[in-house]
């Protein structure tokens, strides 16, 4: 199984230690019979680039490696990657896809997909006009445009897609375009979460505290933690606790994540470094 994610590019993914966890992954599977089917499992970590174009073109060395892959992580090239597995008759895994993929027959999407989480809570406020707010990465990027397509095929009017690095002059910009647009409610953050140690998101947030934006008139959704279980039970985040800017802003943040209730994300790690299934300098509350 390859397991393909912009390992190299990006610091904060690489944070994720995908060899580790692909063998912890592939040393649970091969021991259990119910799982395994009678293989012997591999994994073998693939660096997927960072830009669209050689992210795209870095799926035709895969198949050389891999008899499945896990990824890509760019939704651009999801369909790619799904019309290549086809011909190849292999599976490819992905929770990054987002919109209409119909089709590719060998692609597999292992949960509930985020544009449609998102289209739930917010029907449920009765919350219509979407802002998408990206980090310049063409990964970033990508997200936000496929998910203001997805969010608009659903009936949603998505009004302003408009991109902020970690200049405060860019997220003033883009959060002057969410306030000139008519009637938005919810700005959807297409960038790594302040929590985690997201630049973009920490200035994005800390300029709309600067520009009254988070008293209420707005409600700032982090699309990153729909795609994996945020801890959030008795665990601090040191950076909300150095910013009293920050924190006053994050009253205006509604997170939704994937709910882990019996054994949380650090939890689990400990549990594993506990019985030796990964290394011991490993600090859990750093991946």
């Amino acid at each position: 199984v390859g397991v393909m994610g912009p390992w190299a590019c990006d610091p904060l993914v690489a944070r994720a230690l995908p060899e580790v966890a692909s063998r912890l992954a592939v040393a649970r599977l091969n021991r259990d019979p119910t799982l395994n089917g009678g293989y012997w499992w591999d994994a073998v970590v693939l660096a997927e680039a960072c830009r669209t174009p050689e992210a795209v073109a870095g799926l035709l060395n895969a198949e050389r490696y891999a008899t499945g892959l896990v990824g890509p992580l760019n939704p651009a090239t999801c369909g790619a990657a799904g019309l290549l597995a086809a011909a190849w008759n292999k599976p490819v895994v992905s929770w990054a896809c987002v919109g209409d993929l119909e089709g590719l027959d060998t692609l597999v999407v292992p949960m509930p997909a985020p544009g449609r989480v998102l289209h739930a809570v917010l029907r449920f406020f009765r919350w219509a006009h979407v802002a998408v707010v990206t980090a310049p990465q063409d990964l970033w990027r990508e997200v936000g445009q496929g998910l203001a397509q997805d969010l608009r095929a659903r009936g949603l009017p998505v009004t302003v897609v408009v991109t902020a690095g970690d200049q405060e002059d860019e997220a003033h910009e883009a959060l002057r375009r969410v306030q000139r647009a008519d009637g938005v409610r919810v700005v959807v953050m297409c960038m790594h979460s302040v929590l985690l140690g997201g630049e973009e998101q920490r200035v994005l947030l800390e300029k709309a505290e600067d520009m009254g934006m988070t008293d209420g008139t707005y409600v700032f959704i982090p699309y990153d933690a729909l795609t994996f279980p945020l801890p959030y039970q008795r665990v601090p985040y040191p950076v909300l606790a150095n910013s009293t800017k920050l924190r006053l802003a994050y009253d205006a943040v509604l997170t939704i994540t994937i709910d882990s209730p019996d054994i949380s994300f650090h939890e689990a790690l400990y549990q594993a470094q506990e019985a030796y299934e990964i290394p011991a300098h490993i600090d859990p509350m750093q991946v």
